[in-house]
């Protein structure tokens, strides 16, 4: 048998060699709004199923696709966040995604927090756990505590998934950006809608709590 040496270069054709870590992280936007889509048709989703389970199945669904398609991304759940000399527990993210290439250690490129909607009944403790609180989503990526490569560098952009059980997509817009103004934080932190179709994609900018800018995608998926 042959002896092969170990390829340099990351061994997928739809990515070139070369290819910087923000080129990656559009092709990865490009592969999840290709595939969310397909999400609650091809897996067996249920409205009552909770938010982890939800997840579970998004986790494996991603990472069958990304076999699938040969795309070189794999999908971490539950995965530890913490910054350098931080002391306490690490929080730990829904979905990490990194570049699956042949250094063993593979680059983590982009973060994934899931969040149900609605979170809580009207007036529930959790109910604007989209947004704000101790599970806040959006408030977790503003304090630093979601958004983390390895070495515990913060990354931009990252993502939230929602899964919609109630209401429409136009609905939990208007909704969402009435608690940010509630908070309250500034009115260009308000999510903006790209499209609503089969998903939901919307966008928002914010200010993490050291000044540094973050930016964040938002795919709702109709459950």
């Amino acid at each position: 048998m042959p002896n092969n040496p170990i390829p340099e270069q990351i061994p997928f054709q739809n990515i070139p060699p070369g290819t910087s870590t923000t080129e990656y992280v559009v092709k990865l936007i490009s592969f999840l709004e290709h595939n969310l889509p397909l999400f609650p048709k091809e897996k067996t989703l249920h409205k009552t199923q909770n938010e982890n389970d939800l997840t579970e199945e998004l986790y494996n669904f991603l990472t069958r696709k990304a076999w699938l398609t040969n795309s070189p991304f794999v999908f971490q759940p539950e995965k530890s966040q913490k910054r350098p000399n931080q002391k306490g527990h690490a929080k730990r993210m829904d979905i990490a995604t990194k570049i699956n290439t042949l250094d063993i250690d593979m680059e983590l490129i982009y973060c994934l927090e899931a969040k149900k909607l609605p979170t809580d009944k009207i007036g529930g403790k959790r109910e604007k756990e989209y947004v704000e609180g101790k599970g806040g989503a959006i408030e977790r990526f503003r304090n630093e505590v979601h958004g983390l490569d390895d070495q515990g560098n913060l990354l931009s952009p990252n993502g939230i998934i929602a899964y919609v059980t109630e209401n429409s997509f136009q609905h939990w817009h208007e909704q969402i950006n009435l608690w940010i103004t509630d908070v309250p934080w500034p009115s260009n932190e308000c999510l903006n809608c790209e499209y609503f179709s089969s998903i939901g994609k919307l966008t928002s900018n914010h200010l993490r709590v050291s000044g540094s800018n973050l930016d964040l995608i938002h795919f709702w998926v109709n459950i």
